[in-house]
């Protein structure tokens, strides 16, 4: 075939050669977007966290000695008209300790961990941690305090 030939079959069109790029650019803008979105909405559910709150039983913990002992703690967590939160992850850490749990359908939890007092200090705190689906997390530093007894 000859070149002549050859060009028959091509038409030649300036406007959809400029316009492909273009097309195709608006095409990636717009299934970006649309990623963008479907995996914000499978990692955080909720566009609206809605607050919680914590309520832990002692805040105050004396232990004896110096060395490493259990303790224990008591942890409600609800919503905000009182409505108890099952599966919130509550996490208490410090001391040389940590403990987790995950509360029950009457929104509570028993956390025990190990902590020790050091030599000369009579004194020291732990922090909480609580998440839950579609609520905003809770932190609390330096939220219990562990005092060393007279004994």
């Amino acid at each position: 075939m000859s070149s002549e030939t050859t060009k028959g079959y091509f038409i030649k069109d300036e406007e959809a050669v400029i316009g492909l790029p273009m097309r195709l650019t608006v095409s990636i803008v717009i299934g970006s977007i649309v990623l963008l979105s479907i995996l914000t909405l499978m990692f955080n559910p909720c566009l609206f966290p809605k607050p919680l709150l914590v309520s832990i039983s002692p805040q105050l913990m004396t232990i004896q000695g110096l060395e490493p002992e259990n303790i224990s703690f008591l942890v409600f967590v609800n919503d905000t008209k009182g409505i108890p939160i099952s599966g919130a992850v509550v996490i208490i850490k410090g001391l040389g300790g940590a403990g987790m749990g995950f509360s029950d359908d009457r929104g509570s939890t028993v956390i025990s961990l190990q902590v020790q007092l050091g030599q000369g200090t009579v004194e020291g705190y732990l922090d909480v941690s609580v998440k839950a689906p579609c609520h905003f997390s809770f932190e609390g530093k330096d939220f219990l305090k562990v005092v060393r007894g007279d004994g």
